[in-house]
């Protein structure tokens, strides 16, 4: 999950920066932000999945359970010690509105520059073997939840916050951050649950 690597920890600011198409770019495909940012590691492939699942493009029938599924995969390829993510072309060549989500982001950014203040290199226990598998079993459950929650509006926001959570502290070597998103996604498995029994009921 953290693999050793030569380069920093990236700034939320500069992760977001990668997120955002470029200008009279009317498409953004997955595989472009993938093959600027796989050599980074796992958390800014998480990220871009679970940001745009809580964007107004998460709302689109079908999303959550796409969003959901990636985000499945790239997890358990973490507690398999996979070095680097990888995903099948279909997954690549998804596409979805440049104009949304680079209008999202340039909303974020100020915050973004507010929040990296607090962001530093922190907690290396969960560096550890026992803290990564426990993040990735989180962010692969936040995944897999993700599928059936579609069923009830809205409820998809909670898994997906979580996983961008925990990637944010995965990207900015933040291991307080990811101890936060981990926290959340628990909060959001027992909440989930409840309401998912309460539609199939």
């Amino acid at each position: 999950m953290w693999v050793r690597r030569s380069e920093r920890s990236m700034t939320l600011y500069e992760l977001l920066g990668k997120m955002q198409p470029r200008t009279r770019q009317d498409v953004f495909v997955f595989s472009q932000f993938w093959d600027v940012m796989e050599k980074r590691g796992f958390g800014p492939m998480l990220a871009l999945p679970s940001f745009i699942a809580c964007t107004p493009i998460g709302a689109i029938p079908g999303v959550p359970s796409l969003v959901g599924g990636t985000i499945l995969l790239i997890a358990l390829q973490i507690l398999l010690g996979r070095r680097n993510p990888w995903l099948p072309q279909k997954v690549l060549n998804l596409e979805c509105d440049a104009d949304q989500l680079r209008v999202m982001v340039e909303k974020v950014k100020p915050t973004a520059v507010r929040i990296d203040r607090f962001l530093v290199p922190r907690c290396f226990f969960m560096k550890q073997p026992v803290s990564r598998s426990l993040i990735a079993l989180c962010c692969a459950g936040c995944g897999f939840v993700m599928v059936p929650l579609e069923l009830v509006p809205f409820m998809g926001l909670v898994p997906a916050f979580a996983v961008l959570i925990m990637a944010i502290g995965m990207t900015t070597d933040d291991g307080a951050v990811a101890l936060v998103g981990v926290s959340i996604s628990l909060l959001g498995f027992v909440f989930g649950a409840q309401r998912l029994a309460a539609v199939l009921a």
